[in-house]
């Protein structure tokens, strides 16, 4: 399995990952001083940094994703239900760890009440976002640009589904400073494992992305109807 191991295309990966939220940084600091000067709205202002990060992965991927969309027009119906077994199984773990987790005396993960917060406030935003933006830039970060990093589909699979939740969960660990933080990366571990499962057996990207959009608006409309307790 080690033998396995492409390390130039795991630090690739890795290297896609630490950039990503570089530009997210870096993209943000133009938009808060317009903002701040009462130049921009702030829903532009937060917007944006989204977009511009998404457009870079666009063009640095190009090749591969104008690959994986001439293979999608063919193989849609295989891809897509193959994501969709994945991705199900996946769901059904986040959900029933979900709802364990919330009966434990512990904070909700901050990424969580972050976007429950901005979808309140600015619920076209949070949409785009979490429906679109994040998906698409998402999918390309931690299945992507991994691509083909281990041909053991169960070591890809759980070095990016890990690195995906860690990366949700990260900011909770920092501000509550707890440990049991860490429970969170079960359900956001086993979503990410999913779509790293699913995006190896179809060798598409545009599976995980549908997938992962869909997942999100679910989330979204579990936030409507039983506030966000679950997902």
């Amino acid at each position: 399995m080690i033998e396995d191991l492409n390390e130039k295309k795991l630090f690739k990966g890795i290297g896609a990952t630490l950039a990503h939220f570089g530009l997210l940084i870096i993209f943000q600091i133009p938009f808060i001083f317009l903002m701040d000067k009462s130049k921009l709205g702030i829903s532009i202002a937060y917007l944006m940094p989204y977009i511009l990060t998404m457009i870079v992965f666009i063009a640095i991927y190009i090749k591969d994703l104008k690959k994986d969309f001439k293979d999608f027009k063919k193989n849609y119906k295989k891809i897509l239900t193959t994501t969709f077994k994945y991705w199900l199984c996946g769901f059904i773990i986040m959900y029933i760890s979900g709802i364990l987790i919330n009966l434990l005396p512990i904070e909700k993960v901050i990424n969580q009440q972050q976007n429950a917060e901005l979808f309140y406030s600015y619920p076209i935003v949070e949409i785009i976002i979490v429906c679109l933006l994040a998906p698409i830039t998402e999918e390309i970060v931690f299945r992507l640009s991994f691509k083909k990093f281990s041909n053991y589909k169960w070591l890809y699979a759980t070095v990016t589904g890990l690195l995906f939740a860690f990366i949700h969960v990260i900011t909770s660990l920092i501000e509550v400073k707890s440990a049991i933080m860490l429970i969170y990366l079960i359900p956001y571990g086993s979503l990410g494992i999913a779509f790293g499962l699913a995006y190896h057996k179809t060798d598409n990207i545009y599976g995980t992305i549908f997938f992962h959009a869909l997942h999100n608006a679910i989330s979204i409309l579990e936030l409507l109807l039983i506030g966000g307790i679950i997902l």
